[in-house]
C-alpha cells in the first residue's frame, strides 16, 4: 500500500513539472530583416544607374591632379579609374567627354565604400565622388599668338600703351564673329569686343569666375572661352562683350594663350 502510495505521488510530481516547464518564459530571436534600405544614386535617383553604398565620407577641398587610365560611361554619369602619383582609385562624376590619357583636374569629393554600380554589376570597394572634373589643357583649341600681320592696314591707331582690361576698355563697336578675334588676336589686345553664339559648356564657380564656352559655326568647331559673373545654361544663345587678354595663367591648369574675360550679357 505504502509502495502504491509513493509511486503515485512521484509520477504526479513529475507531471507537474513538465507542466511548469512548458508554461514557463519565452525566448523570442530578434529579426534580422532590415527590409529594402536602398539608397539613392550618386547625385540624383535614376532606376537605371541606381548606385548604393554602405558608407559615405566627405574628403578635404584639396586640388587633385589625376590621368585617367580606364573610362566606363553610363547613361548619365561615368566611371573613371584615374592615377594621382603612385595611387590608382576610382571617380565617379556627370556624363561628359573623358578621354583616356589625358589630365583633369577636381577639388575634393564624397569618398563611398562598397559602391555598387547596377550598370556594370560590380562594387566599387572605394570610389570618390566628384561634382566638377575640369580637363587640365583648357586652352587646347587656342591658337598661337605669335604669327605676324598680314600688313600695317591690321595696326591699331593707338598708343603703345595699350589699356588692360582693369582700365577703361577701347570699345569694338558691332559684334565680330570668332574666326576674325582668333585670326589676328594681338589686334584685339586689351579691347571689348562683342561675339554672338551659343554656350556649348560652362563650367561654373572655379575661381569666382564662370569660364563660357561659346561657339558661332565661324571657326568649326572652335571654343571661344569667356570669364564672367553671369552664369549662362549650355545650349543658350547669347550675345556678350568681354576683354580680350592674351597670355593669361590663372593657376591650376587654366593657361591660356586667347581669352576674354569680364564677359557681361548684351539684352
Amino acid at each position: 500500500m505504502t509502495t502504491k502510495f509513493y509511486a503515485s505521488f512521484l509520477i504526479l510530481f513529475l507531471i507537474t513539472c513538465l507542466t511548469a516547464c512548458n508554461n514557463g518564459p519565452k525566448v523570442i530571436t530578434p529579426s534580422t530583416d532590415n527590409g529594402n534600405t536602398e539608397n539613392k544614386g550618386i547625385f540624383s535617383p535614376d532606376p537605371a544607374t541606381q548606385v548604393t553604398s554602405d558608407e559615405t565620407t566627405a574628403v578635404g577641398n584639396e586640388l587633385h591632379k589625376v590621368i585617367v587610365e580606364e573610362v566606363l560611361p553610363t547613361t548619365r554619369y561615368v566611371y573613371l579609374r584615374v592615377k594621382e602619383g603612385e595611387e590608382e582609385f576610382w571617380i565617379a562624376t556627370r556624363k561628359a567627354e573623358i578621354h583616356k590619357g589625358e589630365v583633369y583636374l577636381y577639388r575634393g569629393g564624397l569618398l563611398k565604400t562598397d559602391f555598387e554600380s547596377k550598370e556594370y554589376n560590380r562594387v566599387f570597394d572605394n570610389i570618390y565622388l566628384v561634382s566638377n572634373l575640369v580637363s587640365e589643357d583648357h586652352s587646347k583649341h587656342v591658337i598661337s599668338t605669335d604669327a605676324p600681320k598680314d600688313n600695317a592696314k591690321k595696326e591699331l591707331t593707338v598708343k603703345e600703351d595699350i589699356p588692360t582690361h582693369t582700365e577703361k576698355p577701347i570699345l569694338h563697336k558691332g559684334t565680330i564673329k570668332i574666326s576674325e578675334l582668333v585670326s589676328d588676336p594681338k589686334k584685339y589686345e586689351g579691347h571689348t569686343v562683342q561675339l554672338s553664339g551659343k554656350c556649348v559648356k560652362v563650367n561654373p564657380n572655379i575661381m569666382s569666375r564662370n569660364w563660357i564656352h561659346l561657339q558661332d559655326g565661324s571657326k568649326d568647331d572652335f571654343d571661344m572661352v569667356i570669364t564672367s559673373n553671369t552664369f549662362v545654361p549650355e545650349g543658350k544663345d547669347i550675345t556678350i562683350k568681354a576683354v580680350v587678354s592674351l597670355n593669361r595663367d590663372f593657376g591650376a591648369g587654366y593657361k591660356y594663350d586667347l581669352i576674354l574675360e569680364n564677359g557681361t550679357l548684351v539684352e
